[in-house]
This record gives C-alpha cells, sequence and structure tokens, in this order.
C-alpha cells in the first residue's frame, strides 16, 4: 500500500476517535480508567503522525494498551480491537490490505468508547 494510502487510512483511524481529543476532568466512580485517559493525553496530541512512523505508532500502541487494561468490561473489547488495529501500523511496511473491513468493523467500537469515555469520564473524543 502506498504512503498516500497508508496515511489516508491513518486518518481516517484517528478521525473515528482520536483526532483532536481533548481530555477533561474525570468521574471518581470511574477515576483509575479516567485517570489513565489523561494521561496518555500528550501521546494523543500528534493526530496521524504516530501512525506514519513505527516506532512512535508503537508508543501510541503501548498507550492504547494501557487505556485497555484499565478499561471498565463494557468498553474493554472495544479497546482491544483499537490496539489490534493500531499494531498494524508499528512495522515499517505494514500490511494494509485488510484495514478498510477492519475500519468497517471497529465503527462500532469507536461510537461504544466516544459515548462511554464522555458520559463516564466526560470525555469528548469526537472533536
Amino acid at each position: 500500500m502506498s504512503t498516500t494510502s497508508r496515511g489516508r487510512g491513518a486518518q481516517v483511524l484517528v478521525a473515528l476517535l482520536l483526532s483532536g481529543t481533548t481530555l477533561a476532568g474525570c468521574s471518581s466512580s470511574s477515576g483509575s480508567y479516567c485517570d489513565v485517559l489523561r494521561s496518555v493525553q500528550a501521546d494523543w496530541k500528534g493526530g496521524i503522525a504516530p501512525l506514519k512512523d513505527p516506532a512512535a505508532a508503537s508508543r501510541f500502541a503501548a498507550s492504547v494498551a494501557e487505556v485497555e487494561a484499565s478499561a471498565p468490561d463494557e468498553v474493554k473489547p472495544d479497546w482491544a480491537s483499537l490496539h489490534t488495529l493500531v499494531q498494524k501500523f508499528t512495522v515499517a511496511n505494514p500490511d494494509l490490505a485488510s484495514l478498510t473491513k477492519q475500519l468497517q468493523g471497529f465503527e462500532a467500537s469507536a461510537k461504544r468508547i466516544e459515548v462511554h469515555a464522555k458520559e463516564t469520564c466526560q470525555v469528548d473524543l469526537s472533536r
């Protein structure tokens, strides 16, 4: 896949969930999860840039894994889905042939993550 196509795939991924993310304070009932979301905020400010570089993508994947580990049961599988998707970008020449199909499957997960983050942590991931 060309760099341009790879960049578009990365843009779609980030647009679904993380582009322009601004994280706010979290409610105390889910403090650990919300605290982890807040702690990875700096890692997510680069938009698609982390997905263009395998080393940066690996760091981004690690931050997603950190959120996944702290996520409540109702969204843990959705964070696992995002983690699996981001892992595709951690190698020098990723095989992204199946990315479009995987992104279609990820849309529902992205929406659940977005709604849960907003309701539980007052975090708006749609911006």
